[in-house]
């Protein structure tokens, strides 16, 4: 396995978490004696599967929160902790808490957070020992850097206090050699969430494509909120992968239903499994046990491409094509010819079942593998920039509408030079959901009216914010 496909298509979840209540000491650890509500604040991960990687280390500043919007001017930020202290991500799985800090959060509703760490303290080393590379994409003029959670529902911090979850998806995030500079870039993948409102998907991943039931280790689990969970499109809420054992947790799910992917990308003749209408619960842990049947099991023969679904610029990643011949068994050493929709944008070259793809230019491309009569074919996002955004636009920037309406909005990001941004997590809300209801799909929503009136819908992703006028009639 490469690196740069490992790490594409493998995902670890960071958790920050402010708890009432996991000590035995806190005899009343929600309110302060001021008054205030007292958040607590811990960190936990999911698996981080790099076999040549010993630690992603973070060395966090403070935690902050805002009640603004729009936290490109600035913004009013809330101090919660300032631990001022290095955690590595991969010592803590399966929904295992290190301690971070706590402190005192008024009561109300928050549409931002960000986690500020200190790049100079932070760190990825190799097994060796050496540190690898890492492009921080730190613009702050000092070795500090913020990083920006998706809010996609006000955190509600009532009275009595709340639970604050920061998940910082690790494998999204620290993405290796993607502009073919042999080294890790920080593209931060973060969402928070009130942990009240969630709950968990827990299961197990096996096959029987031995003759008998085997569980799947480093099975990748995403979690899609949209029909759709086909990556680079699909509007992944989270992810996941299973250990050794099979096992694998997603833990601080919003409630509410979803779609999940689960699959093997080295097993390319394993064929994915999607589950529709997943439904979490808050408080709860849904149980989704998946077997992966083996490509070709409905009868037949079959093609199937296996490997990442984005690269950059200048980038390189490598895709497997599974063939299995009328009978529906696996072909050794097949003939495989590969092509590209649009080599300006992703060019394809190809020996066998094994090709590399490398990104030309900002775009998306379809990449198709042929062996006799049978074909498959994959997406493929090239990203442009790794620029941080500099401006959000929503699109269109206004709309008439009615109720029983049912309209798409995209927002567009840019860097400073005007280049369009993909691949960046965007944060979707409404100023008043009594007017509108929103429903995110990554960089697009859909808006549903409710009631007569007037609305903002807003847009923000990495700390900028776009907004479209919506009038109801």
């Amino acid at each position: 396995m490469t690196m740069s496909r490992c790490i594409s298509s493998l995902a670890v979840v960071a958790v920050l978490v402010a708890v009432s209540g996991c000590y035995q000491d806190d005899t009343n650890p929600t309110v302060a004696q001021r008054g205030k509500p007292l958040a607590k604040i811990l960190l936990t991960d999911a698996p981080f599967p790099y076999d040549s990687v010993a630690s992603v280390n973070i060395y966090v500043v403070r935690v902050e929160a805002s009640a603004q919007t729009d936290t490109s001017g600035g913004g009013d930020w809330v101090l919660i902790a300032e631990p001022r202290k290095g955690f590595n991500l991969l010592t803590l799985q399966q929904g295992t808490t290190a301690f971070v800090g706590e402190g005192e959060l008024p009561a109300g509703q928050y549409h931002a957070i960000r986690m500020t760490i200190d790049t100079s303290l932070s760190s990825v080393v190799w097994n060796s020992g050496l540190r690898a590379r890492v492009n921080w994409q730190n613009w702050s003029g000092s070795t500090e850097e913020p990083l920006y959670a998706l809010v996609e529902y006000p955190v509600n911090v009532p009275t009595d206090g709340a639970e604050i979850v920061i998940d910082f998806d690790v494998g999204r995030s620290f993405l290796y050699n993607f502009y073919g500079t042999n080294e890790f870039i920080l593209m931060p993948q973060i969402r928070a969430i009130n942990s009240a409102a969630t709950g968990t998907i827990a299961g197990s991943v096996t096959s029987d494509y031995t003759g008998a039931t085997r569980p799947i280790a480093n099975a990748n689990v995403t979690v899609c909120g949209s029909a759709a969970c086909d990556p680079p499109n699909a509007y992944v809420v989270a992810t996941s992968r299973s250990d050794s054992t099979g096992r694998y947790t997603i833990a601080f799910v919003r409630a509410g239903s979803y779609t999940v992917r689960v699959e093997q990308p080295d097993y390319p003749f394993l064929n994915p499994v999607i589950v529709a209408d997943v439904t979490v619960t808050r408080g709860d842990t849904m149980q989704l046990a998946v077997s992966l049947p083996k490509a070709g099991s409905g009868g037949g023969g079959y093609v199937r491409i296996s490997g990442p679904s984005s690269v950059g610029v200048g980038g390189t990643i490598s895709l497997r094509a599974a063939v299995g011949d009328a009978a529906g068994n696996p072909v050794s050493n097949p003939s495989v010819s590969w092509t590209s929709s649009n080599s300006g944008i992703a060019q394809v070259s190809g020996v066998g079942d094994t090709a590399s793809v490398m990104g030309r230019q900002a775009g998306y491309a379809t990449i198709t593998a042929v062996s006799g009569q049978r074909s498959d074919t994959l997406g493929i996002q090239v990203v442009g920039s790794s620029a941080p955004v500099a401006s959000v636009t929503v699109v269109p920037g206004s709309a008439n509408l009615a109720i029983g309406d049912s309209v798409g909005f995209r927002a567009e990001l840019r860097d400073s030079t005007g280049t369009v941004l993909t691949d960046r997590a965007v944060s979707w809300f409404a100023t008043d959901s009594t007017v509108i209801n929103v429903y995110p799909y990554g960089a697009q929503a859909l808006v549903r009216p409710r009631a007569a009136g007037s609305a903002s819908l807003r847009a923000t992703s990495e700390g900028k914010t776009g907004q479209a006028t919506i009038t109801v009639h």
